[in-house]
């Protein structure tokens, strides 16, 4: 493999709003950090050491609880199956018989985790700012559903909407998703092209999971936490990030098993400048403090010298997760505005 920079690295930057500098946590970041810690130490979800810890103990800690969206439109909301796949649908009543682009959602969880309830505000939010059919799918689970369980679930629902795109009427097909569904919506797109597909029209990756190999040199730029503290309590930050990267050993025994860790479909950073060069359009987001900034950088920049058309917008103040809590916090709330902006520009 070649020699991967995430330096000097091509963005736009966003500060927290009120603020003039980079390397300050936003308020509300810094307190939700804070009770991360907390609650870690009062149960470790993410060591491989703790033997006692299930999967329906960590999903019931999953998703923003407090969020505070309310729509400006009346959707269409509808729970429904593709090809046997459950979905849910969000699109304005306005637009039911429009053709409009499709967004196909993938959420976050780890690969055991989340859920369509978990990223019904963010899936509200995109449908109500913007003239989209958005089809959030509700794939296979580890440990239930191991890879590639997950992947092949959300390409039999991309494959379905790309042959029904007169009857679904869609205009084009955008996939999107954060963390874990950022994997996702980067290893459906390599499949997309692998295959010759080529449905997906635009990408749009939110702090995604790009490497879960075994490489140590990668595994030590990736998980180190020193060039992300900057300067306010870089011990907490630290220690948030040691916390996050534990979660590894979970997806190591319960998502890829047996699985070869180094494949693209697994960690996509790990494609060829051939493929990476064929990928759609993409949009890549991710907060300042945010433990998997590194690798989605070595994978923005990877993609960037390979000539993918690819966006990075970095979201300064911010930790993992932001994007569920629209209505809550304006760096949510302004991701999936720009994510519409991109999607139909």
């Amino acid at each position: 493999m070649k020699k991967i920079n995430v330096k000097n690295t091509d963005y736009q930057m966003k500060l927290v709003p009120g603020f003039s500098s980079e390397g300050l946590l936003d308020p509300q970041a810094k307190k939700e950090l804070e009770d991360s810690i907390q609650q870690t130490d009062t149960g470790d979800f993410g060591s491989e050491v703790n033997q006692d810890v299930n999967a329906a103990d960590i999903r019931a800690t999953m998703g923003w609880k407090k969020a505070n969206h309310k729509n400006k439109n009346i959707l269409k909301i509808e729970n429904t199956e593709l090809d046997n796949i459950k979905v849910r649908i969000y699109v304005q009543e306005k637009l039911v018989d429009a053709e409009l682009p499709v967004i196909l959602f993938m959420h976050g969880g780890g690969f055991f985790g989340g859920s369509l309830d978990n990223v019904e505000f963010p899936c509200r939010e995109l449908a109500d700012c913007g003239q989209v059919r958005v089809i959030s799918i509700d794939y296979g689970l580890a440990p239930e559903h191991p890879y590639p369980q997950n992947l092949l679930d959300c390409y039999q629902v991309l494959n379905y909407v790309g042959q029904h795109k007169n009857q679904l009427h869609v205009k084009s097909i955008t996939a999107m998703g954060d963390s874990a569904g950022g994997n996702l919506t980067y290893t459906l797109s390599l499949l997309d092209r692998q295959l010759g597909t080529n449905y997906i029209d635009k990408a749009v990756a939110l702090y995604p999971v790009t490497y879960q190999g075994n490489n140590v040199q990668l595994r030590k730029m990736f998980d180190d936490p020193e060039p992300i503290i900057a300067n306010e309590i870089p011990s907490e930050i630290k220690t948030y990030i040691n916390n996050f990267n534990d979660s590894q050993g979970l997806i190591n025994s319960w998502y890829i098993k047996d699985s070869d860790p180094e494949s693209i479909y697994i960690s996509p950073l790990n494609a060829s400048e051939e493929m990476l060069k064929k990928l759609p359009k993409t949009l890549f987001m991710v907060g300042e403090f945010d433990p998997l900034r590194l690798q989605g950088e070595a994978f923005y920049n990877k993609a960037k010298l390979a000539g993918c058309d690819i966006t990075y917008l970095r979201y300064n103040g911010m930790i993992h997760a932001f994007m569920d809590k629209v209505g809550d916090f304006a760096q949510a709330d302004d991701a999936l505005k720009e994510t519409i902006n991109f999607i139909c520009c």
